[in-house]
C-alpha cells in the first residue's frame, strides 16, 4: 500500500484557504483567532499579493454624503430647503416657518438615524455569526487532522501529535465570541419633540404643515378637536385620529406609523368647570391624549362593507410618490372585519389653535407691577393683535429675534408651560409639547402680498377662472390694495381676501361668461 503525506494528501481536497491556514504556524493561528476586524476600520484587500485575510461585504466602506438613500422616508432636504419650498406658498410668517421646519426635519432625521442603527446591528449580528462559523469549523478541521493518518500508532506519530498540540492550543486561546469592545456604541435614544402652534385664525397654521407634509410625501391628518370625546361618551375618541392617518396612508401600517397627526383647535380642550362635575370633552380627552402622544398601540378594526358589484373607493392626499390616489383596503371578502396595529412612538403631533385671552395671561406674567405693593395693573390700551405696550427688550432672548423683526413679536411669542397650565391644561400634557411657535397675525402688507406673490395666489386663481369665459380680468394696485384693507379689517386673517374677492367679482363673474353678441 503506497503511504500518501500530510501534506500530499491535503493539497488533493483543501482549498486554498484552508491549506493556508493548515501550515500557518501557531503563534499566528492564535493571533489570527484572537484579533477581530473593528467593524469601523476600513482594509482594503491586496489583489497582487497573496491570501492574507478573508473578505466581509459587510464592512464599511468609506463614508459617503451626509444622507444616504434610504428605502423609505422623506426625501432628502435641509430645513433651508423645506422652507424656501413652504416660501412658495405661505407668504410671511419666516419665524414659525424656521421653527417648523427644523422641527420636522429633526423628526424624521431621527427616524432615518434609528434605521441606520438597526440595520447596522443587523450587519453587526451577522458578521459575528459568521466568525463563530468560521472559528468553529477551523477548530473541527483542527481535530480531524490531529487523528492518525494510514499506517501510524495512534500518540507515537510526530505528525499527529503536532496536531493535536495544536489543535488543543487552538481551543483553549480560542477568544469569547462577544467582543471586549464592541464596534457599534449602545446608540443614543432621541426622543421625538411635538409641536405647539399658537395664532389668530387665517395665518396659515393649518396650511404651512399641509404644504410641507406635500413636499416630504409624507401622510398627513387633520382632526378637529371639538368633536372629540372621552371613550364611553357620544363623541369621537382619540384614536379616531390614527384610523384616519391610516386611511391616509392607504391602509399602510408603515407609512402611518411615520405620519404627521395635526390636532386642530386644541385650544377647546382647555379644562373648564361643568354643572356635572366631569369634563369629558376637556380634561378627559387631555387625559385620553397623554398614552397617545407619549406612544403605544392602537388596534383599529374596519369593516368591509363592499358589495360583489361596486366599490367605493377612498380619497387620499398621499401616496409613495406623493401624487394623490385612492385606495381601499386589502382585498378580502364583502363583510370581512380587517384589523390593523398602528405603533404611534414615532408618530409626530402638531397642536394648533388660537387660544383666545392666553396673550393677557401672558401679560399679567410679563408685565411689572405698576402701582401698590405687587399690584398688576394693566393698560386699559392693551388689547388685543400688536397693540401692546411691551418694549422690544423683552423679546430679546427669542430665537430668530433681530431689530427688524422686533415690531413682529407679540405676547404670544413669551408662552411658557406656567400660562398653558392657568388657561386650562393639565401639567402632562403641557410636557409633552417641546417646541411652541407662535405665528403673528397679519398685516395689510402681508394680505397684499398673500393676493399676488403665491403660486396659487387669488389674482392667479380668479385670472385663470376668467380665462375660461370669453374675457379676460385685470386687476390694478389700487383695487388690490383695497381688498387687503377691507380683509384686515374684517379681523379673519387671509380668510377674509376671499370673501372679499366675492363680493367684489361678483357682478363680473355674472355677465362675463356670457358671448357678447352686438
Amino acid at each position: 500500500m503506497m503511504r500518501i503525506s500530510r501534506g500530499r494528501f491535503l493539497s488533493h481536497w483543501c482549498s486554498p484557504i484552508q491549506k493556508h491556514r493548515v501550515t500557518v504556524l501557531p503563534g499566528h493561528y492564535s493571533r489570527h483567532l484572537s484579533v477581530y476586524p473593528s467593524l469601523r476600520s476600513k482594509q482594503t484587500p491586496d489583489f497582487s499579493s497573496g491570501f492574507t485575510r478573508s473578505y466581509d461585504p459587510t464592512q464599511e466602506s468609506g463614508r459617503g454624503p451626509m444622507f444616504r438613500k434610504v428605502n423609505f422616508g422623506v426625501p432628502q432636504f435641509y430645513p433651508r430647503d423645506l422652507k424656501r419650498r413652504v416660501d412658495e406658498y405661505v407668504v410671511g410668517q419666516d419665524r414659525a416657518k424656521k421653527t417648523i421646519c427644523a422641527a420636522i426635519f429633526n423628526h424624521y432625521q431621527n427616524l432615518r438615524r434609528r434605521r441606520q442603527h438597526e440595520q447596522e446591528d443587523k450587519e453587526k449580528h451577522e458578521k459575528l455569526m459568521r466568525q463563530r462559523f468560521a472559528r468553529d469549523r477551523e477548530l473541527s478541521q483542527r481535530r480531524w487532522d490531529a487523528l492518525p493518518l494510514e499506517d501510524e500508532v495512534p500518540g507515537q506519530s510526530s505528525s499527529a501529535r503536532q496536531a493535536s498540540e495544536l489543535a488543543s492550543e487552538a481551543s483553549f486561546n480560542a477568544p469569547i465570541f462577544k467582543p471586549e469592545e464592541p464596534a457599534v456604541a449602545e446608540h443614543i435614544k432621541i426622543d421625538k419633540s411635538n409641536i405647539l402652534v399658537i395664532g389668530p385664525t387665517g395665518v396659515g397654521k393649518t396650511y404651512i404643515l399641509e404644504t410641507l407634509s406635500k413636499k416630504i410625501q409624507v401622510p398627513l391628518t387633520i382632526c378637529d378637536c371639538n368633536s372629540l370625546t372621552q371613550a364611553g361618551y357620544i363623541g369621537q375618541d382619540v384614536e379616531s385620529c390614527i384610523e384616519r392617518l391610516l386611511i391616509e396612508a392607504n391602509y399602510d401600517v408603515k407609512a402611518a406609523e411615520h405620519g404627521v397627526v395635526v390636532l386642530d383647535e386644541f385650544d377647546k380642550l382647555a379644562r373648564r368647570e361643568t354643572a356635572t362635575g366631569r369634563d369629558v370633552s376637556g380634561e378627559g380627552v387631555q387625559q385620553a391624549l397623554l398614552k397617545l402622544v407619549e406612544g403605544t398601540k392602537v388596534t383599529i378594526n374596519v369593516k368591509d362593507n363592499r358589495s360583489s358589484r361596486a366599490s367605493t373607493p377612498i380619497p387620499t392626499n398621499y401616496t409613495a410618490s406623493g401624487a394623490p390616489t385612492t385606495s381601499m383596503p386589502v382585498s378580502s371578502p364583502p363583510g370581512k372585519v380587517d384589523q390593523y396595529t398602528v405603533d404611534t412612538t414615532n408618530i409626530l403631533f402638531v397642536f394648533c389653535g388660537a387660544f383666545v385671552g392666553l396673550d393677557k395671561i401672558v401679560l399679567r406674567r410679563v408685565s411689572k407691577p405698576a402701582m401698590g405693593f405687587g399690584g398688576d395693573v394693566q393698560s386699559r390700551q392693551a388689547g388685543t393683535g400688536n397693540n401692546y405696550n411691551l418694549p422690544p427688550e423683552t423679546y430679546a432672548h427669542l430665537a430668530h429675534y433681530s431689530p427688524q423683526s422686533a415690531p413682529s413679536f407679540t405676547p404670544m411669542d413669551l408662552v411658557v408651560s406656567e400660562d398653558l397650565q392657568r388657561f386650562g391644561f393639565i401639567p402632562e400634557i403641557i410636557g409633552r409639547l417641546h417646541n411652541i411657535c407662535a405665528l403673528s397675525p397679519l398685516s395689510k402688507e402681508d394680505l397684499y402680498r398673500i393676493l399676488t406673490e403665491p403660486r396659487n395666489s387669488l389674482v392667479a386663481q380668479y385670472t385663470a377662472l376668467f380665462e375660461t369665459y370669453p374675457s379676460q380680468l385685470f386687476f390694478t394696485e389700487k383695487a388690490l390694495s383695497a381688498i387687503a384693507e377691507r380683509a384686515l379689517a374684517a379681523e379673519t386673517g387671509a380668510r377674509g381676501l376671499k370673501m372679499e374677492m366675492e363680493r367684489v367679482l361678483a357682478e363680473p363673474m355674472f355677465d362675463a361668461p356670457t358671448p357678447w353678441t352686438s
